[in-house]
């Protein structure tokens, strides 16, 4: 079953043209592929000594290391995956699809305990081919890893109130650490033991020292980094830099709407009616099976965590309750062919044509033409070590780094980021000063600073950058000084442009 699920994974992937696209599907993908290749890097390099040092002189080559940013268990696993297999996109990708692949192996494992493995193969299909799952299986980012550890430390919490064995708090309070250390979204499983112990009614629970364990675990583990770090990763934030009833109000609403449209409205009734079923039916009965409730805690722990902390809404964050939502799926679908004496199998097949009509889908991932700018610039003699800057309205300075990046396999070119020398802007890119506001002063510093060659694109815009308008005023008024030498194009609308400093 794993090589099956592997093999849908890989299979989705390729349709989607994952292979053949740049890392910008989200513009951190750029980021993590960069911070993963400076730990592959360093510890290729054999020499730990000044790892500060080390950090410093890749940045100054691929200026999009993010360590810091973001907990460093993504990249820890990143890094050596690259240096075992390859830094190459292929293998990047894979690694993905075996994340994917422990993800959907761990929700059959959980649906199968109670509705049997047929359920928990259908479970894990059709959690691999969810479009919410189908992006990250595509795109360089840490979501598929942080629902992997939560559902993990869900599950343990789940055991130890059927147990109360200390081995499997430290076991949840260890998977919370590594969720938190994966992506500060960890933190929401914090709510789930208060709300998984109100629907067991295990509140004895609250006298023994083994309860307040994972607490001491997570503290020791985890509030270091997150003190060090919290400036930094509030920078990032969204919704404001701190909570507010407002953006809570609106947020919300926003994530209720977002936990709708995750499978549908057809198949979200079935959801519904699984968690009447297994969840409330029960808690006004009897207490509520540890399982079933330790997983229905992680959706308002997802959902409320979301809305206090300003950090923006985006259905990524939902992710961590998809495995969750699949169980109660199955709950509802099972509870319904009982009720009307149905074959289970044609209720399956209902769900399957509801899902494939209303939300099945697979996201088309973009070629922009930076690959193809990339590796002429790596290839040609005259541009070693050559100074660059990069430009762009879209993510063409992650794009373009990470392509470096990728093809040098050592830090060779020293790329600049409009974003950095040409502005003083935000983590989100908000744009607080232009610092050369004409073609004349904007040439004076590519002059002045050495800069051998200049990258920019006429891609459909993600933003407006005044700098962007001024170079491109630049081109256009002085072409004999930024020479085109070079332009690409991907699968959509616009070009990348190379250009040559005379």
């Amino acid at each position: 079953m794993l090589l099956v699920f592997f093999g849908l994974t890989v299979f989705l992937q390729i349709l989607s043209g994952a292979y053949h696209a740049e890392f910008a599907g989200y513009p951190d993908e750029s980021a993590h592929y960069v911070t993963s290749l400076m730990v592959r890097d360093f510890i290729a390099s054999m020499d730990y000594t000044e790892p500060m040092k080390f950090a410093r002189d890749y940045y100054d080559h691929y200026p999009k290391v993010a360590f810091g940013h973001w907990p460093p268990l993504f990249y820890a696993l990143a890094g050596p995956w690259m240096l075992i297999f390859s830094r190459h996109r292929p293998s990047v990708l894979l690694g993905l699809a075996f994340l994917t692949t422990i993800l959907a192996w761990m929700t059959c494992t959980i649906v199968k305990r109670h509705f049997g493995w047929i359920a928990g193969t259908l479970a894990a299909l059709l959690l691999i081919c969810l479009p919410i799952v189908q992006i990250y299986s595509d795109e360089i980012m840490s979501e598929s890893l942080l629902a992997i550890v939560s559902l993990a430390a869900a599950t343990y919490f789940a055991s130890y109130l059927e147990s109360e064995r200390w081995q499997d708090s430290a076991l949840f309070g260890l998977f919370a650490s590594l969720a938190i250390m994966t992506k500060g979204n960890g933190w929401d499983l914090a709510l789930v033991p208060p709300i998984a112990l109100v629907l067991t009614r295990r509140f004895s629970l609250l006298a023994k020292w083994t309860f307040w364990l994972p607490v001491l675990i997570v503290v020791s583990i985890c509030a270091p980094w997150q003190l060090l770090t919290l400036d930094v990763a509030q920078r990032g934030w969204g919704g404001g830099d701190h909570p507010s009833v407002h953006y809570t109000v609106t947020a919300l609403w926003q994530f209720l709407s977002a936990f709708l449209s995750l499978f549908g409205w057809g198949v979200t009734i079935l959801v519904v009616l699984g968690i009447a079923t297994a969840i409330i039916g029960p808690f006004f009965k009897k207490a509520v099976d540890p399982e079933f409730a330790t997983m229905f805690a992680l959706i308002p722990a997802v959902w409320i965590f979301h809305s206090i902390v300003p950090a923006g809404v985006e259905n990524r964050k939902l992710i961590i309750a998809v495995p969750a939502m699949i169980l109660f799926l199955f709950a509802g679908g099972l509870w319904l062919a009982r009720r009307l004496r149905l074959n289970p199998a044609l209720v399956a097949a209902a769900v399957i044509a509801i899902f494939g009509f209303q939300r099945f889908s697979i996201p088309a991932e973009i070629h922009f033409g930076y690959t193809e700018a990339a590796q002429f610039i790596n290839k040609s003699a005259d541009f070693r070590n050559a100074k660059i800057l990069v430009s762009s309205d879209r993510d063409g300075e992650g794009m373009l780094i990470s392509e470096l990046a990728m093809v040098e396999g050592r830090p060779n070119h020293r790329i600049l980021r409009a974003t950095k020398v040409l502005s003083r802007t935000d983590w989100n890119g908000h744009v607080f000063d232009c610092y050369y506001p004409t073609p004349e002063k904007l040439l004076d510093y590519v002059h002045g600073a050495g800069i051998a060659l200049v990258v920019s694109d006429t891609l459909p815009p993600m933003f407006s950058f005044e700098y962007q308008r001024v170079l491109t005023e630049a081109i256009a008024k002085y072409p004999e000084q930024l020479r085109l030498i070079a332009s690409f194009k991907g699968n959509t609308t616009g070009v990348v442009s190379v250009y040559r400093v005379n």
